[in-house]
């Protein structure tokens, strides 16, 4: 660090330029009023002390070409965590000043400095790596909410059609429709793919087996789907079964969602 006696010349520099400054800047705001001999007076004065203020910032900026100087701001610089400020001033101890005895100690220092600055870029990394797990996830959700969307009226219907005119050849097919219960049997809720309710259109019926072997109102009350009522707005991604032998289009459940009256 400093010696003391180096620290109090480098302390009476400064407080030693700015009383110069301060003293400029009131006998440049004095010279306004001032009559001629006097504004040439001060003048003067002012421009002998602009001189000794220069001269000060030459022995300021001597002062701190010095190991001891850039050793103590290295200390300083590590005390605020300022790690790459630190590392710089302990790097110009060892580099430009070979032969200092404080090299040794810059060299101790800059181990500590390059610990913490170890210690940021973990941080660093470990927060990329939540910022990139937590846009994965909403990726994966997206992804999720995206494969149960349910069809556009146009495909739903397209579908419902292909489903009814060609049973054997889209047996297994997965889709995503949209409609309202219209009645509850004992086993199924029945709805249509209902254009006038906001749905696809009155005339595609459309029936949901219950999961696993149950009946739907079994499941439902074993929670293996949602519980609906009438007019409740469902959701439904299924596998196309069969044609009904009143030709109303069965789907198996993979996953239902109740939206409720609507």
């Amino acid at each position: 660090m400093l010696k003391g006696s180096q620290k109090a010349k480098y302390n009476n520099c400064i407080i030693k330029f700015l009383v110069k400054l301060l003293i400029i800047i009131t006998l440049t705001s004095m010279s306004a009023g001032c009559g001629r001999q006097e504004i040439e007076k001060l003048r003067a004065e002012n421009q002998a002390l602009k001189s000794e203020v220069a001269s000060l910032k030459q022995e300021i900026a001597k002062l701190k070409e010095t190991p001891d100087y850039h050793y103590q701001q290295g200390v300083d610089f590590l005390s605020s965590q300022k790690y790459e400020e630190a590392k710089s001033e302990f790097e110009t101890v060892i580099d430009k000043y070979p032969t200092s005895p404080l090299v040794t100690s810059a060299k101790q220092q800059l181990i500590v400095v390059k610990k913490g600055l170890a210690k940021i870029e973990a941080q660093r990394i470990a927060e990329e790596k939540l910022v990139e797990a937590d846009r994965r996830a909403e990726e994966r959700r997206r992804q999720e909410e995206e494969k149960y969307r349910p069809r556009s009226p146009e495909e739903a219907i397209q579908e419902w059609i292909q489903f009814r005119n060609n049973e054997d050849k889209y047996k297994g097919t997965v889709t995503t429709w949209r409609f309202p219960v219209k009645y509850l049997s004992y086993e199924n809720p029945i709805g249509y793919l209902d254009t006038a309710s906001g749905g696809y259109g009155s005339d595609y019926a459309v029936v949901v087996h219950g999961p696993e072997g149950f009946t739907y109102q079994a499941g439902a009350m074993f929670g293996k789907v949602p519980s609906v009522k009438e007019k409740d707005w469902i959701i439904v991604t299924g596998k196309f079964c069969y044609v009904s032998s009143d030709n109303v289009v069965v789907l198996s459940p993979i996953r239902v969602k109740n939206e409720g009256y609507k």
